[in-house]
């Protein structure tokens, strides 16, 4: 048994030397794994670092030229709601000075243009008066086509 003993614990040995080595190769792939992740941080800060910051820069003044745009917005809208509130202020105003002491002269002459027209339509009857006139069945038998 003791031969025995001796081979087991010479197997044993064996195994703990090849385990010792695959994890001092583990070992020194984690170093280089370390090492290239360090490279790769570096390379990220020298690389990306000034775009990010840039980007940064340029998101903070698009919100500045946003929010002016806002506030210029804002003033327009004042501005035209102001207009137009004087726009109809003016409307009124004129009205009440200028239309409303018109507003007879506007019926008189509303007046005129009723009786030149009446006269009008006066002289072109009377026209029909002057001409031969047609039977007096004439009339109703050129019209017999409007009557529903």
């Amino acid at each position: 048994m003791d031969t025995w003993g001796v081979v087991f614990l010479g197997i044993i040995a064996l195994g703990s030397l090849i385990q010792s080595a695959f994890l001092l190769r583990i070992a020194m792939a984690g170093r280089e794994l370390t090492r290239r992740f360090e490279e790769l941080q570096e390379r990220v800060d020298r690389d990306l670092r000034p775009t990010l910051d840039n980007l940064t820069r340029v998101t903070r003044n698009l919100a500045e030229v946003s929010d002016v745009a806002v506030l210029q917005a804002r003033r327009v809208d004042d501005l035209l709601a102001d207009t137009v509130e004087k726009i109809e202020g003016t409307t009124t105003l004129v009205k009440q000075v200028v239309l409303r002491p018109l507003g007879p002269l506007m019926d008189i002459a509303a007046f005129f243009k009723g009786v030149r027209r009446g006269l009008e339509v006066y002289q072109t009857l009377r026209g029909f008066d002057r001409r031969e006139r047609p039977p007096r069945g004439g009339y109703a038998d050129d019209d017999e086509h409007l009557f529903i």
